[in-house]
C-alpha cells in the first residue's frame, strides 16, 4: 500500500507566496475601523467593493470543487507574482538592486526558496510590497469580470433583452457596485 503522504499532489507542491493576494484578503485596516467604544453599525446590505467579492461568483463559477478553485487562485497568484517580477520590479528598484535580485533568484535552485529569498529581499526594498500585489490582484479581478461581460455579449449578440441586462452590468462595473453586477451576470445565466 503506497502511502498517501508520498503521493505528489500538483496543487500542494505549487510553491506558494507568502500570501493570497487574490482573493479571501482582508489588509489589517478592513478588518476593524470602528473604534472600540462605537457599536458595529448593523446592515443587511453586502458590501460592493471588488474587494469584498469573491472571485468565483464574480465570475459564476461557483461549482467548482474546492480543489479545482485552490489551484485556480495559485495560478492566478502566479501570474501576478510573475507579471510583478518581470514588469514593474524594475519600476521599483535601482538598477544595482535589481542585479542582486537576479542574482538571489539565480542562487537557489528550489522554486519554493528561491520565491522565499526573492520575497524577503524585496520586502526590504519595496515596504508596501503588500499593498502593491493587493492593488495588482483587483486590478486583475475587475480586468476579469470587464473579460466576461464582453465574452457574454459575444455569446447573446442576437437577444437584445440579455443585452440590456449586460449593459446594465456594465454600469454597476463602472459604478463600483460589483456585488450587484455580479448578481446581474449571475442571473442572466441563471435565465
Amino acid at each position: 500500500m503506497q502511502d498517501p503522504a508520498a503521493t505528489p499532489n500538483p496543487v500542494a507542491d505549487q510553491p506558494v507566496l507568502q500570501n493570497s493576494y487574490v482573493d479571501e484578503y482582508q489588509p489589517p485596516s478592513a478588518i476593524s475601523s470602528t473604534p472600540a467604544s462605537t457599536p458595529p453599525a448593523t446592515t443587511s446590505t453586502p458590501s460592493e467593493s471588488l474587494e469584498d467579492q469573491n472571485i468565483f461568483e464574480l465570475l459564476g463559477v461557483s461549482d467548482g470543487t474546492d480543489q479545482e478553485k485552490e489551484a485556480f487562485l495559485l495560478e492566478l497568484q502566479r501570474v501576478l507574482w510573475d507579471d510583478f517580477l518581470q514588469y514593474d520590479v524594475q519600476l521599483l528598484i535601482t538598477k544595482d538592486e535589481y542585479a542582486e535580485l537576479e542574482k538571489i533568484r539565480d542562487a537557489q535552485q528550489d522554486e519554493a526558496a528561491k520565491e522565499e529569498a526573492v520575497v524577503i529581499y524585496l520586502e526590504k526594498l519595496i515596504p508596501d510590497l503588500e499593498e502593491i500585489m493587493l492593488e495588482k490582484a483587483l486590478e486583475l479581478k475587475g480586468d476579469m469580470v470587464r473579460e466576461r461581460i464582453s465574452g457574454l455579449r459575444e455569446l447573446y449578440a442576437g437577444d437584445p433583452d440579455k443585452l440590456a441586462t449586460l449593459d446594465t452590468a456594465a454600469k454597476q462595473v463602472a459604478a463600483g457596485t460589483w456585488h450587484s453586477a455580479a448578481a446581474s451576470l449571475n442571473a442572466l445565466i441563471a435565465s
